[in-house]
């Protein structure tokens, strides 16, 4: 009988729940639920026999769907402020919604738009939401040590250095720890990432040229430049004092191997020259200065005392202070001192010939000068500078603060003196001449002509210097100094008073 029971009511939920989906309500009776029943048997349920009591046990249906159906309400058909989140081509969100899905989700927006940037809280970014950057290797990463060719030596360092960064650097470094852990262990923590931020969109703006018509633009009044005055002509200022300088190492080298048919020795010759001038040129004033080192090196090998011997030594101070007669004349007082810097010996001897202030010689002279600057009409680059001075009036004082060299090369010996003296003094004329003749950019011949004499001596120098510029800094010179001076004794094996230094060099070569 208790199984009975069961089986007649899972057969009524079966018939609830068919009822249920059905979009009509009917109504069910008693004599309906025992038609439905005997027409199911026959193809799914047996036979059953329902007894009286049995039915009224069972729950009114009518009065549960009436129940379930008072909350029920027909579909409201949707509005145009519905309709314009959706498109309808696809079934999809519209941009609209998508912007206030984004706008939710962004965490930026929890903010008033009224707030300035005073009010911006800067937060750590160990709180702030997690972004996937993508940079999985770490910055340092190497294969192979950069240093390693080289030696290293660990030298104990004598402070330790430290940076007013240091809590920064190590919050950053805690940072990128707390960052790469997450990302190895944690990766569903991540809910961005960098390509999912905003990117800035940069519009180019259309500027457009404004057009005018005609009848806009019209012209009231014409210009009037009777009253107008002349642009103030612009005079630079004038620069009385100017100054030059010229540098040159130059180079000569010579080998000859000791098997040469024709024998000689190997030399290396160093040729150096500084020229520094600065003058001053206002109305008839002109004052001249310039100061000049030059030194020549060579090597000696048939020299058994010595490796080097010196060839051309001079150090020179040189002034000239002018006041102008007329055209290109000038009333001048000349100074001029030289002397050398480097002390010079005798082949295979240890006598000494010359040497720092010894000798050395100052020259005064009264006279005239004549000055010449002129530039070719054919060439810019071709111009001549010409400075002659004439002293009729000049004094020599020539001394030596060592009075062992070898006097006989540099003072006369007067009439009844057994001995040579190391000081003189000489009274005479004076003429000191310097030209420069510059043919084109790049080839300047310089020379100077100095004569000196007390009408009993004659002293003369004649200098001439060929420069071949092969670029700024580069040059080949050719020099010829000729000197004559017959108050000092012959060489014996150059019977002339004429003494004759030439070279010929390659080097370096600047001036300004």
């Amino acid at each position: 009988m208790v199984i009975k029971r069961y089986f007649i009511l899972f057969s009524i939920l079966s018939l609830l729940a068919n009822l249920a989906n059905a979009q009509e309500v009917t109504t069910i009776t008693g004599t309906n639920l025992k038609d439905t029943a005997q027409n199911n048997a026959a193809d799914t349920i047996p036979m059953i026999e329902i007894e009286d009591p049995d039915l009224d046990n069972i729950i009114s249906l009518r009065a549960q769907f009436e129940k379930q159906n008072q909350s029920y309400s027909a579909p409201v058909t949707p509005n145009e402020n519905l309709l314009r989140f959706l498109k309808k081509d696809e079934v999809e969100l519209s941009d609209e919604a998508m912007y206030w899905a984004r706008l939710v989700r962004d965490a930026s927006t929890i903010f008033d738009a009224n707030m300035t940037f005073q009010d911006t809280v800067i937060a750590d970014p160990l709180f702030l939401p997690l972004i996937f950057k993508g940079k999985l290797l770490p910055k340092d990463l190497s294969f192979y040590d950069e240093d390693a060719w080289k030696n290293k030596i660990d030298i104990p360092q004598p402070f330790i250095q430290d940076t007013i960064f240091k809590e920064e650097v190590f919050r950053q470094q805690f940072r990128e720890k707390a960052q790469r852990n997450i990302e190895a262990n944690h990766p569903e923590y991540f809910r961005y990432s960098m390509r999912d931020l905003p990117q800035d969109k940069v519009v180019a703006k259309v500027i457009r040229k404004p057009t005018y018509q005609p009848d806009l633009i019209k012209v009231e009044s014409e210009a009037d430049f009777s009253d107008v005055d002349a642009p103030v002509k612009f005079i630079p200022e004038r620069r009385y004092w100017t100054s030059h300088f010229e540098s040159s190492l130059q180079f000569a080298q010579n080998y000859i191997s000791p098997n040469w048919h024709k024998g000689g020795v190997s030399t290396l010759n160093l040729t150096n020259r500084e020229l520094f001038t600065y003058n001053y040129n206002k109305d008839k004033i002109k004052f001249d200065n310039s100061l000049e080192i030059k030194n020549n090196l060579y090597t000696a090998p048939k020299d058994t005392l010595r490796d080097y011997k010196v060839g051309d030594d001079v150090f020179r101070i040189y002034s000239n202070f002018g006041y102008k007669a007329f055209n290109q004349w000038y009333y001048t007082l000349d100074l001029d001192f030289k002397t050398q810097l480097f002390s010079s010996y005798a082949e295979n001897q240890n006598v000494k010939l010359a040497g720092l202030l010894s000798p050395f010689s100052i020259n005064f002279g009264l006279g005239m000068k004549y000055d010449l600057d002129k530039t070719f009409a054919s060439s810019k680059h071709k111009k001549v500078t010409l400075s002659a001075n004439l002293a009729p009036l000049s004094y020599t004082y020539v001394r030596t603060l060592d009075k062992d060299i070898d006097l006989s090369r540099h003072f006369q010996k007067k009439k009844g003196e057994e001995e040579f003296p190391y000081k003189q003094s000489l009274f005479g004329s004076t003429v000191n001449a310097t030209m420069t003749f510059q043919f084109s950019r790049n080839i300047i011949w310089y020379s100077r002509l100095y004569y000196m004499t007390d009408y009993k001596r004659i002293q003369g120098e004649f200098e001439n210097r060929l420069n071949m510029a092969i670029s700024r800094f580069f040059s080949t010179i050719i020099s010829l100094n000729l000197r004559y001076d017959d108050g000092i004794a012959k060489h014996e094996d150059f019977d002339s008073y004429l003494q004759i230094n030439e070279l010929l060099s390659f080097g370096f070569n600047y001036k300004w």
